[in-house]
């Protein structure tokens, strides 16, 4: 099952089968983390129903990841990287805080982090995401370890990417690297293993696409 149009792919399957034959400018995604995260968020709530309990856990989050497949690209980001560094060359390092300053050390994760290729700096961006506080895309979550587009784009930028450049985003989720990348004027192909977050991002980029038209 694929969906394509303007310069965009979208594509339901594993990506290990796409891998070797994928040409791309840059790879930017938000790949699992061999953690086996637990999806249901209702074990923070009591057991009430909340709309961020998602029953399907993240597709191959129960083993480890191997981001050597993805070294060969020129330009690279990984988000999760602090749980696969030790397979990592050196590189630049991205920080995401994504609390205010009072919610610092309150409940989980402050900051999320990700791995680009090439460098040695520590890079600092802060976009509000806390739960029902958030900068942007208020509302209900659509994946359980969704990112926000504004973060994306922040990616997107730090690459400095031609106009028009092929962006790769191989655990595509709910495609918030797609909208960035759209928004940003550049082509995108984007690989789904889970088929509702596969229709998830369908539905978002043919809403952009309807928003263009």
């Amino acid at each position: 099952m694929d969906w394509k149009s303007r310069g965009i792919e979208l594509h339901h399957g594993d990506c290990r089968d796409w891998l070797d034959s994928v040409t791309a400018d840059a790879v930017i995604t938000d790949p699992p983390y061999g953690i086996a995260h637990n999806t249901n968020y209702t074990r923070f709530t009591g057991g009430l129903s909340d709309h961020r309990n998602f029953e399907t856990p993240i597709a191959g989050d129960d083993e480890p990841f191997d981001p050597s497949p993805f070294m060969r690209f020129k330009k690279v980001i990984l988000w999760g990287a602090n749980c696969f560094s030790d397979r990592l060359p050196m590189g630049t390092w991205l920080v995401w805080c994504k609390r205010r300053d009072n919610q610092i050390g309150t409940f989980m994760s402050d900051c999320e982090v990700a791995w680009q290729k090439g460098g040695h700096g520590v890079y600092l961006h802060r976009h509000i995401w806390n739960g029902f506080d958030r900068e942007s895309e208020r509302g209900k979550t659509i994946h359980p370890t969704q990112k926000p587009v504004a973060l994306m784009r922040w990616c997107i930028e730090r690459l400095k990417l031609k106009p028009g450049s092929t962006i790769f985003d191989p655990y595509m989720g709910s495609a918030p690297v797609a909208q960035a990348a759209i928004e940003l004027g550049h082509r995108y192909i984007g690989i789904e293993k889970d088929a509702k977050h596969f229709a998830t991002a369908v539905k978002r980029i043919e809403s952009l696409n309807m928003l263009a038209a």
